[in-house]
């Protein structure tokens, strides 16, 4: 009969040999019999957290000495690749909380990207350090308990509480707190790789998914599809994070947004914003091209233009852009596509579909961001004219019955997106 598989972490039977320190300065098994030994030397095979099972062993002057060192060892033992103070006996709430000191430092994350994984992380991961009552599903594991089924039901229980763009965000936070414990070594590979993919209750088919466009994002909603934006491996291919950000923050179209040249956008200043005065069209048989004026008004006048003032969270955002940007020229446009072109409407529109899909919104538009931005002012009071000077609408059955004219920026819907 087979012998039973050790479980990870457990050792087998431990062996004691006296040894001899021989001539040539190595020490050997000492003849049977040997009362007195140079030193003695305990082994036992032990199975570590990646599965594989290893020789331990260690020295000591007694026979005691050596099987005490030898099983201090094993009780302590973790995975050979270990390093730092990150183990697999490391619960996970310590874990999480030496992850988000890493998000907090990291540079080249976006202040809204940080405030939203935190938010999650004590909502629904670990419970709010504020509230000793409060604890997550997996919050009183260790690294090594860890696993595929536990991270799962996780998820599943997040997906129910609160939806599935909160569980696709909170599965991202998972993905960079385990994947901190996979660079210390404390376990070979990241289990939320493996874990089912999240998806909307009810929710229609891609093809052929209708779109509500009479629905707005709530603050958490749009929260969640711009960390989405910022993450998503396909979403990044694409370029789309600075994209959507600059949609939400300002209200703009998407062809607005896909026309912004760096000369309409002044980001040094005390009070950063953008001008916006044209729209990409595509012209057949030419390709697509900038047209100046907004669709406002096809043709360059003062109503077809705005200034709208950028918030604070986007302008970083497009300050970082600036500067690791390869084009920046007055002429180039601050939103190319990934071959650094002006972007397609019409292909744009359709991967924005594709990713808010992904994102569990499938209900939802790249004009969506618009009707957000201006449900969110009207909530916060701004005035149907600040609104529409926001917008840069001109007809009353949009917004107002007063047309849109050249005026500054309006700072109050800065501070509400």
């Amino acid at each position: 009969m087979a012998r039973p598989r050790m479980k990870l972490g457990e050792w087998g039977n431990v062996a004691t040999t006296p040894q001899l320190l021989a001539d040539d300065g190595k020490y050997r098994a000492a003849p049977a019999g040997t009362r007195k030994a140079d030193r003695w030397r305990a082994r036992a095979k032990v199975r570590d957290t990646d599965g594989i099972v290893r020789d331990v062993e260690r020295y000591g002057g007694t026979k005691v000495e050596a099987r005490r060192l030898l099983e201090e060892a094993l009780r302590e033992r973790v995975t050979p690749v270990t390093k730092g103070t990150i183990t697999p006996a490391t619960t996970f709430s310590d874990l999480a909380a030496a992850w988000e000191e890493e998000l907090q430092g990291d540079e080249s994350r976006s202040p809204n990207t940080k405030a939203v994984y935190s938010s999650i992380l004590h909502r629904y991961v670990t419970g709010s350090p504020a509230d000793p009552k409060s604890r997550g599903p997996l919050a009183g594991w260790t690294v090594r308990e860890l696993n595929v089924a536990a991270i799962n039901r996780a998820l599943q229980d997040i997906n129910k509480e609160g939806g599935p763009a909160v569980a696709k965000t909170a599965r991202t936070v998972l993905s960079g707190i385990l994947g901190l414990a996979v660079r210390n070594g404390a376990i070979p590979a990241n289990p939320v790789r493996e874990v089912d993919r999240i998806k909307q209750k009810g929710a229609p088919k891609r093809k052929g998914a209708t779109r509500d466009t009479t629905r707005a994002f709530t603050v958490e909603e749009r929260a969640a599809v711009l960390t989405f934006m910022d993450t998503d491996e396909h979403a990044l291919a694409h370029d789309l994070g600075d994209l959507m950000a600059f949609l939400a923050g300002t209200g703009a179209r998407l062809g607005e947004a896909c026309a912004l040249r760096w000369s309409r956008v002044s980001l040094d200043a005390r009070k950063a914003t953008a001008r916006i005065d044209a729209t990409l069209v595509r012209v057949p048989g030419e390709g697509v091209s900038i047209q100046e004026g907004t669709k406002t008004k096809r043709h360059v006048s003062d109503s077809s233009r705005r200034v709208v003032q950028l918030p604070e969270w986007l302008a970083d955002r497009l300050r970082v852009r600036r500067d690791t940007m390869k084009h920046t020229e007055p002429d180039d446009v601050v939103f190319p596509s990934p071959g650094g072109k002006l972007r397609d409407p019409s292909n744009t529109t359709k991967t924005i579909r594709r990713m808010l899909d992904r994102a569990g919104f499938e209900w939802a538009t790249s004009h969506t961001f618009r009707r957000t931005a201006a449900t969110l002012m009207d909530q916060r009071g701004l005035t149907a004219r600040e609104i529409a000077g926001q917008l840069g609408h001109a007809s009353p059955s949009i917004t107002t019955d007063v047309y849109m004219d050249r005026r500054p920026a309006t700072t109050r819907a800065a501070e509400v997106l």
